[in-house]
C-alpha cells in the first residue's frame, strides 16, 4: 500500500508551473517531493560536489583492494601508505563538511 494515497490538485500558472519544475529539478527531487517539503517548510538542500567525491573515495578503496590482494599473495614487501592516507582524510574531511552545512 502507498503511503501517500491523497491527491491534491492545485492551478497555477504555466510560468508558476515552469518554475516549480524547474526549482524540483535543481534541488534534485521529484514534483511531488519538492512540494511537500517546500509547503511544509522543510529546508531543501543541494549537495553539490558528491559525485566527485564519491568517485575519490571509491578510487582510494580500489588501491586499497589492490593493496590488501597483492599482501594477501606475498607479493608486497613494503608500501608506503601515507599518500593513500592522506588523501582518504581529506575526502572523509569534504564529506563532514558537506554533513555540517546540511544540518
Amino acid at each position: 500500500m502507498r503511503k501517500r494515497n491523497t491527491t491534491i490538485a492545485i492551478r497555477c500558472t504555466e510560468e508558476e508551473s515552469r518554475r516549480i519544475h524547474e526549482l524540483a529539478e535543481r534541488h534534485g527531487l521529484r514534483l511531488n517531493d519538492f512540494v511537500i517539503r517546500s509547503a511544509l517548510g522543510k529546508k531543501i538542500v543541494v549537495a553539490t560536489g558528491i559525485d566527485e567525491i564519491v568517485r575519490q573515495q571509491k578510487a582510494i578503496g580500489r588501491n586499497l583492494n589492490q593493496i590488501a590482494t597483492l599482501a594477501n599473495m606475498d607479493r608486497l614487501t613494503a608500501v608506503n601508505f601515507q599518500p593513500l592516507l592522506d588523501e582518504h582524510r581529506k575526502f572523509t574531511e569534504m564529506i563532514g563538511q558537506l554533513l555540517r552545512e546540511v544540518k
